[in-house]
């Protein structure tokens, strides 16, 4: 009995202790009674679909510290200079302005501290730094440096960390284009002569002028030229460069001038004529010449105007050149001898008549004409005077429809200077006529001129037999008697009046805008003229003492001046 008891209350004991582990399997996993929780376990899994365990693992990507910055470079850009030892086209050392909080370096340029575009895209730059070394970016093959490519300066210290400067350039560019020269040898603008030539380099920078492209550096050699500007202050020049170039969209060539424009306070007076004379397409050429600002050994000289050389060339004056036969093609220059030394019969003649006078050999000139050529060219141009002046048989010699627009240009211009007196050009052709032009020389037109009549009421181009006229008498004056003739010019006149007003507008508006736009305020500030006459300038038209009242005086001008054309043309013949 005893024995069943003690079996029966064991049995009962573990009952109460099943009992209890069903009801809390945490309490049981807690006393640790392991065969419970696994028998627990798998009688749940008998009792679910099969788990399928995957053939292989995805580890888990390492977990990896983030990389500390590298530590900026201790080292600091105290200066950076461009100097004129290691950038000879500059006129003075140039600093740079260095900004250590916003880490730039900046280098301010006007037209008082200037330095061309050929040295910045090649800049050789001087710098000091405490505590680094420095390097640039935008490295050229010139062993400088491209400023104009965003370059930056870095300064690496000992521990081979880094701090970044970014170089900028704070330029004043005005609306022109911009020449550049630099004369070799140290020598000085005053030193450069009319006679001998200054080897030099160029360059030209169209940054301001869109669609036109800039010249770097290239060689060649200026002089002097001019007669009576020469003796002015500000001194035109002509550059020979030692290669062909196209500047600002011309033809190439090595020859070109720079017209100082001394006595023009418009600046423009000669670029109106040319862009007017291309209405008139029966003239032989009209070259181009455009406004620049320039600089000569980084000094600016104010505005100067950049144009096309008077010469026989491939698109100037397009004619035959090194023929021996009498009947080639001609370049004459009305009044283009020197003041000495010329002869008569040598380097110029007079027609018997004298209503051409000093007409200079140009093509062939008188170092290669031959005596045959020389006879043949005076006989023609006599034949032509005596035709002109009996009023018969003078279209066999000249071009009629050359003349009549020469005559119309000069007349609506009242050119005195270029009327059968010098700067007059005549082109005979192989086998053809004289023709008028090229046109040259109309910085003193345009009611600029001293001589001129006040009234500008009179016809300029027939001139006139008293000893001390400005324009003798000459072939205009014959042809002007004419009737045949005079009619042609009343149809070409009202053919191109209006066209001719149009471009002239559209020139005086559109170069007085851009020379308005701070580079007549420059060339005004190096040559203080507004007070005084300059050259050979009328009273009148130097009374008008501003800019804005010298290209009104050019607009109002025109339209008198053509006025007084339509109300004179229909009285001819004089």
């Amino acid at each position: 009995m005893r024995s069943i008891s003690l079996f029966l209350a064991i049995t009962l004991l573990l009952s109460v202790l099943a009992g209890c582990g069903t009801a809390n399997p945490s309490s049981a996993t807690t006393a640790g009674s392991t065969a419970s929780a696994s028998t627990a376990t798998t009688t749940v899994a008998t009792t679910t679909e099969p788990v399928t365990t995957p053939s292989t693992t995805t580890e888990a990507p390492p977990i990896t510290e983030p990389t500390p910055p590298t530590p900026e470079g201790t080292g600091v850009l105290v200066s950076l200079t461009l100097t004129v030892a290691d950038n000879p086209t500059l006129a003075e050392d140039i600093a740079f302005a260095v900004d250590e909080d916003a880490r730039t370096a900046t280098l301010a340029l006007d037209y008082q501290t200037y330095a061309d575009l050929a040295t910045l895209s090649d800049a050789h730059l001087t710098s000091v730094a405490e505590g680094g070394e420095v390097s640039f970016s935008a490295q050229t093959k010139g062993g400088g440096v491209d400023l104009t490519a965003g370059a930056v300066c870095t300064v690496t210290d000992e521990n081979g960390w880094v701090k970044n400067y970014k170089l900028s350039i704070d330029r004043t560019v005005y609306q022109l284009p911009i020449v550049n020269i630099t004369l070799e040898g140290g020598v000085a603008v005053d030193a450069i002569d009319r006679n001998l030539t200054t080897s030099m380099t160029f360059s030209l920078d169209c940054s301001a002028w869109e669609g036109y492209e800039s010249i770097g550096n290239v060689s060649g050699t200026i002089r002097g030229r001019g007669n009576s500007t020469w003796k002015w202050d500000k001194k035109p020049y002509k550059i020979k460069l030692d290669e062909k170039e196209s500047l600002l969209g011309l033809d190439d060539n090595r020859d070109w001038i720079l017209l100082a424009n001394y006595a023009d306070k418009s600046l423009i007076r000669n670029t109106l004529a040319y862009e007017m004379g291309r209405v008139l397409d029966n003239l032989v050429w009209s070259p181009h010449s455009y406004p620049v600002d320039l600089f000569v050994n980084g000094e600016y000289r104010g505005v100067y105007a950049l144009g096309e050389h008077m010469e026989v060339a491939s698109g100037r004056v397009d004619i035959e050149e090194g023929s021996l036969e009498p009947d080639t093609d001609y370049l004459l220059e009305i009044g283009g001898m020197a003041p000495t030394g010329d002869v008569n019969g040598v380097h110029y003649f007079h027609t018997d008549g004298r209503l051409v006078r000093f007409a200079t050999f140009k093509s062939p000139d008188f170092e290669e004409i031959t005596q045959e050529q020389k006879d043949f060219i005076t006989d023609y141009f006599q034949k032509a005077e005596d035709a002109i002046k009996k009023g018969e048989g003078y279209e066999e010699y000249i071009d009629v429809d050359s003349f009549v627009d020469w005559i119309i240009l000069h007349e609506l211009s009242y050119n005195l200077d270029s009327c059968f007196r010098r700067s007059c050009f005549l082109v005979k052709e192989k086998g053809g006529k004289i023709r008028m032009g090229p046109i040259w020389d109309f910085d003193l037109a345009f009611g600029n001129f001293s001589r001129d009549n006040k009234n500008y009421d009179n016809w300029v181009t027939i001139g006139s037999n008293e000893e001390d006229a400005y324009v003798q008498y000459n072939w205009c004056t014959y042809l002007l008697r004419d009737g045949a003739f005079c009619a042609r010019l009343a149809e070409r006149w009202e053919e191109v009046r209006d066209r001719l007003l149009s471009v002239a507008g559209d020139t005086i508006d559109t170069y007085g805008a851009m020379l308005d736009g701070g580079s007549q305020q420059a060339n005004f500030e190096v040559w203080k003229i507004w007070d005084i006459r300059a050259g050979y300038q009328s009273k009148w038209c130097s009374a008008e003492n501003t800019y804005e009242k010298q290209l009104q005086y050019l607009k109002n001008f025109l339209q008198k001046r053509a006025a007084w054309m339509d109300n004179a043309i229909p009285k001819l013949p004089t």
